[in-house]
């Protein structure tokens, strides 16, 4: 179940933007912002350790399979538009 835009909002106290290719082997502050999303969203439930490992994958495999898009564990363009999408309601 997504969580509701208040709930989202509380989660997301920055205005960060997703904009780089993440994928297996990924590192860094987009991956941070990537995990804490997924769990808030109740779709992660690994460490949020900054690094894009098979948890982070299969939790972006969630998100893409709620979305109705390609379940492929990478955050492509149209992955990047559903998480900014939120973030921007």
């Amino acid at each position: 179940t997504i969580l509701s835009t208040s709930s989202w909002r509380y989660f997301s106290a920055s205005s960060f933007k997703f904009t780089k290719l993440l994928k297996i082997g990924s590192r860094g502050k987009d991956v941070t912002e990537l995990q804490k999303r997924l769990t808030a969203m109740i779709l992660y439930n690994g460490p949020v350790n900054g690094s894009f490992g098979s948890m982070t994958a299969a939790a972006v495999k969630r998100l893409q399979a709620q979305y109705k898009l390609p379940k492929v564990g990478t955050v492509g363009p149209a992955t990047r538009a559903i998480l900014n999408k939120l973030l921007g309601e």
